[in-house]
């Protein structure tokens, strides 16, 4: 397992270093405290599991440096870490790609069991915020598609296989080589499952899928 921790503050890199090496003895942890560090280590790192991601870095404004990542890396699995823990900015982190998001306030125990929900293809939301990000995440959905929230979407059998592979964290080609499909017809099953949640990345249609009531962890 390697896991990169972006974070502008040593006590916290040097913190999940010890955490994450109590969760596993063999992992390889790398530490950067700069966005332009942080960048590089995925360049000299391509075969990283994991990136603990603190927002508010120095010198970054806003999700530049999440977008930034996950524009270069689309199937890395970046774990948000932040002070910060506004619904809205929780949803918006995990619409840009981001797998999950904790506050820095959160327990030890709980930080390692989020790691190991993302690590497994969860996309990880705090008991406490999940029925505020669901709030937020319908604030905007077309009329027509809030009246159908209370119904389940139905997908075809194929296209259920295709959606708890992506809610194991599967990227394309896995997924055509576990169910025996051509990339294409696997990427028009994912158009229709966004298209089926009105989403318009793997977050928000598993998140979307979760609320019509899909057991996909």
């Amino acid at each position: 397992m390697k896991i990169l921790v972006v974070d502008d503050h040593s006590l916290i890199t040097d913190a999940l270093s010890v955490l994450f090496l109590d969760l596993d003895p063999g992992a390889e942890v790398l530490t950067t405290r700069t966005a332009e560090g942080g960048m590089e280590m995925l360049n000299q790192h391509p075969d990283l599991d994991l990136v603990v991601l603190d927002l508010g870095m120095p010198g970054v404004s806003g999700t530049s440096l999440l977008e930034s990542m996950v524009a270069h890396s689309p199937e890395l699995k970046i774990l948000v870490l932040s002070g910060q823990q506004d619904p809205r900015n929780v949803m918006r982190v995990l619409q840009l790609g981001a797998a999950g998001f904790v506050p820095k306030s959160m327990a030890s125990d709980t930080l390692l069991a989020a790691v190991k929900f993302v690590l497994s293809g969860g996309v990880y939301i705090p008991a406490d915020l999940l029925d505020e990000v669901n709030r937020v995440s319908m604030i905007g959905t077309p009329e027509r598609s809030r009246e159908g929230g209370a119904g389940r979407v139905e997908l075809t059998e194929r296209q259920e296989q295709v959606l708890q592979l992506l809610a194991r964290g599967a990227p394309i080609k896995i997924i055509c080589r576990e169910l025996g499909l051509s990339e294409g017809t696997v990427k028009t099953h994912v158009t229709a499952i966004y298209r089926a949640f009105n989403a318009s990345n793997r977050t928000e249609a598993l998140l979307a899928a979760r609320r019509h009531g899909y057991d996909i962890g």
